[in-house]
């Protein structure tokens, strides 16, 4: 059974440390403390084997077998020292775990943790569900993943493979949707539906009462083409709201926005919260506007409709990394860059009736 009180001790203690010197010392001072508050005794034969021999002749060895009360293994745990390059080392624990049949295996420096599900098809970077850094992922995030992945619990009953296979399906899923969008944009820019002209015409004509014709607006979508990464009408916004920029080329191309920048933290009703990833800005404005508006929160739910929605009662709705707030039944998504969780702050601030001059963002090279 899982000890999470112990479990975030640890993990704190662990971000205290200095490096350790080596994988054994890795594997001692920040695996084994892990697995131990997880319910994986190392002392224990009959849990937890250690330079456990893979492949036909078991010639090949694995730092941790997990295994199951029938003494089959029922998770394999591969460590290195900290700061190694460990993906150089993936495909081998694959190759590992699929040959003993695992249905989950792990290749970590006890400070960054890739969980991985080898049985499944695909290139290694497809079978890869979670990814977890111990110094700057939320503690809270950190307990409940590390529980749900390799708690001894979750391992013998085979629910933790069952939500990883959920989360990389969905996570597999994005990312086709957001490798097609472009491709279906590049086509409606080469051949233009007509439904998209007549849109263009009338946002053209509504702005400035003329009308262009469908081969002036089939030119400028030409032109556009190759721009397939830039966000979805911007060349629309370009060419009916955006006057040209004095001493500059009217070229009627969008302009490559700035690449973002890290944050410090963010401002919020005029106290200041650390912040180091885009993602704890989101859960942290969660968490303040849950800590003011605990009773209203549950209005939030599902919402928006027909988007990814921002918070839920139940966890698998949400695609990974998720996070718990507080101790309440509410879920929020951290999925998105820096653009998209900025701005689902403001919307969740609006969703529960504050604005934007509620919060500032700070940008680390500020």
């Amino acid at each position: 059974m899982s000890d999470l009180v112990a479990l975030r001790q640890v993990i704190e203690r662990i971000c205290g440390l200095g490096t350790p010197p080596n994988e054994e010392a890795t594997k001692f001072q920040m695996v084994l403390p892990i697995l131990q508050h997880l319910g994986w005794d190392a002392s224990d034969p009959s849990r937890v084997i250690p330079e456990y021999a893979v492949g036909v002749r078991k010639s090949g060895k694995v730092d941790l077998a997990l295994l199951s009360p029938r003494e089959q293994p029922v998770a394999l745990i591969e460590a290195k020292a900290v700061g190694a390059r460990i993906e150089d080392h993936v495909d081998q624990v694959l190759e590992y775990a699929f040959k003993e049949g695992v249905d989950l295996c792990v290749l970590t420096t006890g400070i960054i943790w890739w969980l991985y599900l080898p049985r499944e098809r695909g290139r290694p970077d497809d079978r890869r569900f979670a990814e977890f850094d111990v110094r700057t992922d939320s503690i809270d995030q950190l307990l409940d993943d590390f529980e749900t992945y390799l708690g001894h619990t979750a391992l013998v009953s085979h629910e933790a493979v069952q939500r990883a296979q959920e989360v990389l399906a969905a996570r597999l899923d994005s990312e086709r949707l957001q490798a097609e969008i472009p491709r279906i944009w590049a086509s409606m820019l080469s051949n233009p539906p007509q439904e998209l002209i007549e849109i263009i015409e009338a946002r053209v004509f509504s702005s400035i009462r003329l009308r262009p014709s469908g081969d002036q607006i089939g030119e400028f979508l030409a032109g556009l083409a190759g721009s397939v990464n830039a966000p979805a009408g911007a060349g629309i916004n370009r060419l009916v709201n955006s006057p040209p920029v004095p001493g500059k080329p009217d070229s009627g191309m969008p302009t490559r926005r700035a690449k973002p920048t890290k944050p410090d933290g963010f401002r919020l009703w005029g106290r200041n919260y650390p912040a180091t990833k885009w993602n704890n800005v989101w859960y942290g404005v969660a968490e303040a506007l849950y800590d003011r508006h605990p009773d209203r929160f549950r209005d939030v739910v599902g919402k928006p409709r027909g988007k990814r929605s921002y918070v839920e009662v139940e966890r698998r709705m949400l695609n990974s990394p998720s996070y718990r707030v507080r101790d309440s039944q509410y879920w929020v998504g951290g999925h998105g860059n820096a653009s998209a969780l900025r701005d689902r702050c403001v919307n969740l601030l609006e969703l529960l009736g504050y604005g934007q001059s509620d919060i500032e963002f700070f940008d680390a090279d500020r």
